[in-house]
């Protein structure tokens, strides 16, 4: 993760400093198709695990939180319906640690701006479903969802960086079968920051 960390910020960087003095073009800032790719990192503050034991029933526990996390790759490919808001559909990979596994999240992105301006605030939310590739893949199934807000400032007048700083929700079967057939589930609530390129 952190050589793929090194080499994102190594093309922001080039971006940033390839890029002529442009002067910012402060209307009509949201409108038509976007790309967001970001890089995010969830630390989770609290997980639970769900298991049944047959002749014993279900057994619930909270493991220690403090070494779990998500690391994570998205891009969302969206559309912005009013100046305002904006719908996208993103995809991901996602590496959890503690316990380990992967996860293929595919989501609904919904994303609500205050203004339209080149600097803006917004809100977004995050809802969708991990996906296993075939039998043999070493990604987990499971839900997802997000909620949180950030902050939109351009470098260019079509290139804008973003943060986010949001709640995170992940419930993950640990079995080969889906949440609702799984015999083991692990639940993670986080706290997640996002740093990306908005196109």
């Amino acid at each position: 993760m952190k050589s793929l960390l090194s080499v994102i910020m190594i093309l922001i960087a080039s971006i940033v400093f390839s890029q002529e003095r442009v002067e910012m073009d402060n209307t009509r800032a949201n409108n038509g198709f976007f790309n967001i790719t970001k890089i995010s990192y969830i630390k989770a503050y609290e997980l639970k695990r769900e298991r049944f034991v047959p002749r014993e029933g279900n057994i619930f526990s909270r493991p220690d939180a403090s070494g779990t996390g998500i690391s994570s790759l998205q891009t969302i490919n969206g559309f912005f319906l009013t100046p305002d808001f904006s719908l996208g559909i993103g995809v991901g990979i996602e590496s959890h640690s503690s316990p380990s596994f992967k996860t293929l999240p595919i989501f609904l992105d919904a994303r609500l701006y205050f203004n339209d301006s080149a600097n803006a605030l917004f809100a977004f939310m995050n809802i969708g479903a991990g996906l296993k590739l075939g039998e043999t893949s070493d990604f987990n199934r499971g839900g997802m969802f997000n909620l949180g807000g950030g902050y939109r400032f351009p470098i260019s007048k079509k290139i804008s960086l973003i943060s986010e700083i949001y709640f995170s929700h992940r419930s993950i079967s640990l079995t080969e079968e889906g949440i609702s057939k799984s015999n083991d589930i692990v639940r993670i609530n986080g706290i997640g920051f996002s740093f990306g390129i908005l196109f």
